[in-house]
């Protein structure tokens, strides 16, 4: 909105440059939930919102992820679709667009030199025709190219090198490095879109996981790893991975997790390895709530077995256990309802006093490319009717639900299955007001409905009618490299219940993605180290704490942009800065350790700092100037460590020695009797203000730390708040909204920075120890 009001486009974060500028613009389709989004970003970004309204100078929009394996929905948004694995096509691309350009071709030379390459879909060269009854009636090739391939990257090994990797400032839900150590997954689940697209599996060796593990860290100094594959319990040198890891990193506190871990896969092995920093949380999947019904999607796995490795979980230490489970599934009954409410409780039975399992149910989306891509989604009010009955049996005290939107999975299956007409509702919607379709609180499905209504079309048609052998799909033309006779035969199986093995341990399914050269070298299938092999599981570490051999205490300045980063993020940006810099650290004690930051006084959000203090405790000893110089080749903009000196370890702790601190504000035009204004709040015998923090009130006097207050000139004020015994003080935005009398609301523009802190001196604590500081700081 803020873009959009000052007509700002939106633009790239390391350089600026708006969308509309650039040569190419690249967007990821992780989930149908974000097309919305990706118009919004077209639009914010100034580009034409259509493929064909784009001339020479625009820069050619291309879309890639998972998504884009049904491009139909999205067809008319995107000059062209990136299907497939990107490292074997982007760098191509990349290539003979840069030599077009060089040459002087146009717009339609680069579409013209790209589009033929293998994983390259342009809508344009297809055109479906449709039946009476709606469906798919054919779908034209006006080119040579009947079907489009996926691009497929068959080494791991030949990744492209690590050098440099977006850490954001704020926290997003995956703040951590992530190394992908295998892609593609042989299990087959039958639900399982990305099991599909990303076939056929393909691994990563030991020494190159740790490679990139170690470039990764390096680069972000992120204290915490993830090992990522679509089965990670499958990956081969799983458990000597993790103790090379582990190995390397436990000394400097990097913690490490795994996604879901499939039943069977866990053992003490790895328990042993993730314990020893820290405990990160455990998951596992049933998907469905009975045997019978897991042979269905192709899960072959037993209550028992489930029981057995939540009692394994909760018996090494684990107090919290999260489940996925699915509700709609194809031939599901109430029995199997039942079933999912009934295995539920026996998991929450063996959970400590204090445990919990936290149940997620996920309405069943059919998707493109799978097995169930034939399938009907159960209605809505079919949908709410099985989740009201599951929610009135799983209350317990040790289980916590939560559940996804039936008109949010009922959109999901529509965008998923789609054709070229859905086009026109997304459209219809985004111009509407439909953004961030993924997020609750901002979905609106009356939105929706109505666009719906509008392009004459029904969802229920697209997401919940049934589907037969014939009929033909809108994406057909698209090939993930899985035939569909194989997809149709794991149908029908599907259907009797019938399971189809792991083709590494059962043999060659025929699903038809194996070029040759890959289907000689499939990597073999972790075997489990059975219990009691390995020796007794670990249990997580209470660490004692380190030896302290060097205080380092520095002045920074923070300002520019970062005066908008928070003190926990600041906090955050300093250890990750000191990671990179290799300054070694000093942890505290305990289940959790943390490093030995401390910082003067918490800056104010959206207040910039010229002299804050902090300090560093070290297990090694640096000198201070080296310490500076590496922290600032390692520091963002805004943010510089402008001295540095070493300090005694003992003492009185730096935050507890702070006792004024100086402000300046400037506003943005004169202020009408600022010397008069200031009189009249110096002369106050009280100034109350009222704080309101979780939901309670009180208030508190500023005159209490108010020590004096000048104005410079008629457009700034200087003052200096008091800090009490306790470490509380006055806030700066509290002060200015009493002397300009805004409620509250500070006038747009103020520009507050803080510009010293006041510390009490100690005396001589040398004691004639030579060498040792005789006066502090």
């Amino acid at each position: 909105a803020l873009l959009k009001g000052g007509n700002i486009p939106l633009f790239s974060l390391e350089s600026r440059t708006p969308l509309a500028d650039c040569d190419l613009v690249g967007i990821t389709l992780q989930s149908e939930l974000t097309f919305t989004n990706a118009l919004e970003l077209l639009s914010a970004g100034h580009i034409p919102l259509h493929a064909a309204d784009r001339k020479d100078g625009d820069p050619l929009v291309i879309a890639g992820g998972p998504c884009a394996f049904n491009p139909e929905p999205l067809h008319r948004f995107f000059d062209l679709f990136l299907l497939g694995d990107g490292e074997e096509r982007w760098t191509e691309i990349l290539t003979i667009l840069r030599d077009v350009k060089d040459r002087g071709g146009g717009r339609e030379d680069q579409l013209s030199a790209v589009k033929d390459l293998v994983g390259i879909y342009d809508p344009a060269d297809f055109e479906p025709r449709y039946s009476d009854d709606g469906t798919v009636a054919e779908i034209i090739a006006k080119t040579e190219r009947k079907k489009v391939e996926k691009a497929l990257w068959a080494d791991l090994e030949q990744s492209l090198p690590l050098h440099s990797f977006l850490v954001p400032f704020l926290q997003p839900i995956h703040d951590r490095v992530s190394v992908e150590a295998a892609r593609g997954c042989t299990r087959g689940c039958r639900f399982c879109h990305a099991g599909m697209v990303y076939r056929p599996v393909r691994e990563r060796s030991r020494d190159k996981v740790l490679e990139i593990a170690e470039c990764g860290l390096q680069v972000t100094g992120y204290e915490a790893l993830s090992l990522t594959a679509l089965s990670i319990g499958d990956y081969g040198p799983l458990d000597g991975v993790l103790g090379d890891l582990m190995d390397r990193y436990e000394r400097e506190r990097v913690s490490i997790s795994l996604p879901s871990m499939r039943i069977g896969g866990l053992t003490p092995e790895v328990t042993r390895q993730i314990l020893r920093v820290r405990k990160t949380g455990f998951t596992i999947a049933p998907e469905a709530g009975t045997w019978r019904l897991r042979k269905v999607v192709n899960k072959d796995y037993s209550d028992d077995e489930i029981l057995e490795t939540a009692r394994w979980v909760f018996g090494r230490g684990w107090s919290t256990v999260k489940l996925y489970f699915m509700i709609g599934l194809p031939t599901e009954t109430e029995e199997d309802l039942d079933g999912l409410a009934d295995l539920v409780r026996k998991l929450a039975a063996l959970a400590p006093a204090k445990g919990q399992v936290t149940v997620n149910l996920s309405p069943f989306v059919p998707k493109a490319h799978t097995p169930f891509q034939w399938c009907t989604q159960d209605s809505e009010e079919v949908l709410r009717g099985k989740l009201d009955r599951l929610k009135g049996k799983l209350r317990g005290k040790k289980t916590q639900v939560r559940w996804g939107r039936t008109d949010q999975a009922l959109l999901e299956a529509v965008l998923a299955r789609g054709d070229r007409r859905v086009a026109d509702v997304l459209e219809t919607a985004w111009k509407s007001g439909a953004l961030l379709d993924g997020w609750d609180e901002y979905f609106n499905w009356d939105i929706w409905m109505e666009a719906f209504r509008t392009c004459n079309l029904e969802p229920e048609w697209y997401a919940c009618r049934p589907r037969d052998d014939k009929e033909i799909f809108p994406w057909d033309h698209i090939s993930c490299g899985v035939t569909g006779e194989f997809l149709r035969r794991e149908y029908e199986k599907g259907l009797k219940g019938e399971v189809t093995g792991d083709c590494r341990e059962a043999g060659c399914r025929a699903c038809g993605v194996c070029p040759p050269e890959i289907k000689a070298r499939i990597p073999e299938l972790r075997t489990p180290i059975p219990d009691g092999n390995t020796g007794a599981p670990g249990e997580e570490v209470v660490r004692e704490p380190d030896r302290s051999l060097r205080r380092i205490r520095f002045v920074f300045h923070k300002v520019g942009d970062l005066r908008f980063l928070g003190h926990l993020e600041t906090i955050r940006l300093f250890e990750r800065a000191a990671r990179r810099a290799g300054v070694p650290l000093a942890f505290s004690g305990g289940f959790h350790p943390k490093p030995r930051i401390t910082f003067a006084q918490a800056l104010p959000m959206g207040v910039e700092g010229l002299k804050e203090w902090a300090e560093f405790e070290l297990t090694g000893s640096w000198s201070a100037d080296l310490f500076r110089e590496r922290m600032n080749a390692c520091l963002p903009e805004g943010l510089e460590v402008l001295s540095a000196w070493k300090a005694p370890l003992e003492g009185q702790a730096l935050n507890a020695r702070v006792k004024f601190m100086e402000y300046m504000a400037d506003f943005p035009a004169p202020i009408d009797d600022l010397g008069g204004k200031i009189e009249d709040l110096m002369g106050r015998e009280a100034i109350p203000v009222e704080r309101v923090k979780k939901g309670k009130t009180r208030t508190v006097d500023l005159k209490h730390f108010l020590r004096g207050m000048h104005a410079d000139g008629n457009r700034a004020v200087r003052f200096t708040l008091s800090v009490s015994e306790v470490g509380a003080s006055a806030r700066p935005q509290e002060v200015l909204d009493a002397l300009l009398d805004n409620d509250g609301i500070l006038t747009d523009g103020i520009r507050v920075t803080r510009s010293g802190l006041g510390f009490s001196i100690l005396g001589d604590r040398s004691a004639g120890r030579p060498g040792w500081s005789r006066v502090w700081d």
